[in-house]
């Protein structure tokens, strides 16, 4: 049994399909409802223009719905919050977009 939930870890095997290793979780409630949390802690954000580009490249938006760039992380690692489409089935996720 997965240490995850289900639509957490579906994300981050689609992401690793793409090249990403990132933990995922989405968020259910509060003030960034809708969003995921995206980290890996080994990975640097600011200057990554690499992985910047290929999560925009797979649809994923700042939370706010504008393009990811440099400033949607917390300066350092790869922490940020996203938002992205899926198809939902309940809380489980049936299709990411």
């Amino acid at each position: 049994m997965s240490q995850y939930r289900p639509e957490n870890e579906a994300m981050m095997t689609y992401l690793a399909g793409n090249g990403i290793r990132a933990k995922a979780k989405f968020l259910w409630d509060g003030s960034l409802k809708g969003t995921w949390r995206l980290s890996n802690l080994a990975v640097k954000w600011y200057e990554n223009e690499e992985l910047i580009s290929k999560l925009n490249n797979l649809g994923f938006k700042d939370f706010d719905g504008t393009l990811l760039d440099k400033f949607s992380g917390n300066g350092g690692v790869f922490q940020i919050f996203a938002r992205k489409p899926v198809k939902w089935e309940g809380h489980q996720i049936a299709e990411i977009v």
